[in-house]
């Protein structure tokens, strides 16, 4: 089958083709080129043209939550099983999004697992090429300890249990939760964070850190880990050394700024808010202020930096808006949509593999419509979707 469209973008942050279609044979991307080269090249080969669109790799995004059911679910309703339908119900429709590949980074107990069980299975189809991490782990009383997305553990000792734990589990990676809302206090130490980061690399797996606020991010920077979450408070010194030891950075812009959008609209609509509300209107205006601020130049120093959404349910993995705010934040678009393709596939180890229009990568494709180098917005008008060279939308 050959898909030819207006423009293609192959994702690697720097190629664009106006014309151009791609061949693809047995689920692999054979060949990229001219519609008048392959067609000659492959005479009786089906050819699907898009018109005005742009033919894209299918989007990453690398911070998920799929077993959080917030607002889907009733509380009287809400069980392991209206959970994992939830859950379901997100994976398939972030892949209709256009994102063919998720990294969630803490579930409820082998959610993932499951899902990925049934899908090997037959039971189900639609879903996405799913990462994760199973529990993630934090401090006793820490961030995330009663969401039931985390398991507890403190001391050296104790942390390394926990990595096993979830290894036990099937986490491709582990997610160590660092940093909540108190400046200059960090959950775990230096030492706990060696820990995790270390067992962690003994079992030949990567470490997400869960950071915003100092001093948590000098540890992880300290010890090593592989992708920091969120990064608030970064600073040009660490984003430097982050450069030097190849960690990546997933802003997760979006949700800072809906978090905001909904508490000043409550603000709006009631005049005041309560003491907590009060405190996450605060703590999403800095976090945006700042965002808005660093972005750009954190980006030109060279930080890999890649596509999460965290959790908002009511658009599964809006990778799309996510790209859109890196541009708006001074990212040129090229750079935003390989933010949310070929960088994450480096993360992930799948480089060459996916994120990528290329010849012998999966063909994970988005069809958009309109030209996302004129106005990002095109990537949320999605058109169609191939996951590895099958039409699923």
């Amino acid at each position: 089958m050959i898909i030819t469209a207006k423009c293609l973008i192959t994702g690697d942050g720097k190629t664009v083709m106006e014309n151009a279609a791609l061949y693809i044979k047995n689920s692999l991307i054979e060949e990229t080129g001219s519609l008048a080269g392959l067609k000659a090249k492959y005479p009786n080969e089906e050819i699907v043209d898009y018109g005005e669109a742009t033919i894209l790799p299918g989007l990453i995004d690398m911070h998920v939550h799929i077993g959080v059911s917030q607002s889907h679910i009733d509380s009287d309703a809400k069980n392991e099983y209206t959970i994992g339908f939830n859950g379901l119900d997100f994976v398939q429709r972030a892949l209709k999004n256009g994102v063919t590949t998720l990294r969630d980074l803490s579930g409820p107990d082998s959610l993932c697992q499951n899902i990925i069980y049934s899908v090997n299975r037959g039971m189900v189809s639609g879903v996405p090429r799913l990462f994760y991490s199973n529990k993630a782990i934090c401090a006793t009383g820490g961030h995330g300890w009663n969401h039931g997305l985390c398991t507890e553990a403190d001391g050296e000792d104790g942390i390394r249990r926990a990595v096993r734990e979830q290894i036990r589990a099937g986490a491709q990676w582990i997610k160590i939760m660092c940093s909540h809302r108190s400046p200059g206090v960090s959950e775990y130490t230096q030492e706990e964070i060696n820990a995790a980061v270390d067992e962690a690399r003994r079992h030949k797996r990567k470490i997400a850190a869960h950071s915003s606020l100092q001093p948590s991010l000098e540890y992880c920077i300290n010890a090593g880990v592989d992708t920091i979450e969120h990064g608030t408070d970064l600073t040009e010194d660490q984003i430097r050394r982050m450069v030097e030891k190849g960690i990546t950075w997933v802003p997760t812009l979006q949700i800072h700024r809906t978090i905001l959008q909904k508490t000043q609209k409550t603000l709006d609509e009631k005049g005041k808010l309560n003491e907590r509300q009060q405190e996450t209107y605060d703590l999403y205006k800095y976090s945006n202020e700042v965002f808005r601020k660093n972005f750009k130049k954190y980006a030109d120093m060279g930080v890999t930096i890649v596509s999460g959404t965290d959790m908002i349910e009511d658009n599964a993995a809006p990778v799309a808006l996510e790209l859109a705010i890196m541009a708006e934040y001074g990212m040129d678009k090229l750079s935003a949509i390989a933010a949310g393709s070929s960088n994450c596939a480096r993360v992930l180890g799948m480089e060459g593999e996916i994120g990528i229009l290329a010849k012998g990568a999966i063909a994970d494709i988005l069809i958009a419509g309109g030209n996302p180098l004129e106005d990002m917005a095109a990537l949320q008008n999605v058109r169609a979707v191939y996951f590895g060279g099958s039409k699923v939308l």
